[in-house]
């Protein structure tokens, strides 16, 4: 897949997931967060697996607690919903790269 495909497909899966576990009253700040998150990490993270040949799983990891580290950090998330809401995203769209 192209990468401007890839980049659209992981916010289109991951921005419903981030919305709908943030509390309702930080729903707009985590979705615009969001897709902040995703352009930077998802560069990075195409950058080091297919170009600097490092371990997809390492990678994926990585991402995740970045954007943990984000959502808790920028987004005001508790650490428990940071937690959850870049584990669900990044689960969700780990799991589909296995079908594209």
């Amino acid at each position: 897949m192209p990468y401007l495909g890839a980049l659209l497909l992981t916010i289109a899966v991951e921005l419903p997931i981030v919305v709908a576990l943030a509390p309702r009253p930080m729903r707009r700040r985590a979705l615009v967060d969001g897709v902040a998150f995703n352009l930077f990490t998802h560069p990075l993270a195409w950058l080091a697996v297919l170009h600097l040949c490092l371990g997809w799983w390492p990678v994926e990891a990585a991402v995740t607690l970045t954007e943990l580290a984000l959502y808790r950090g920028l987004t005001r998330l508790s650490w428990p919903r940071a937690a959850l809401v870049a584990c669900a995203a990044n689960g969700v769209t780990a799991a589909l790269s296995f079908l594209f």
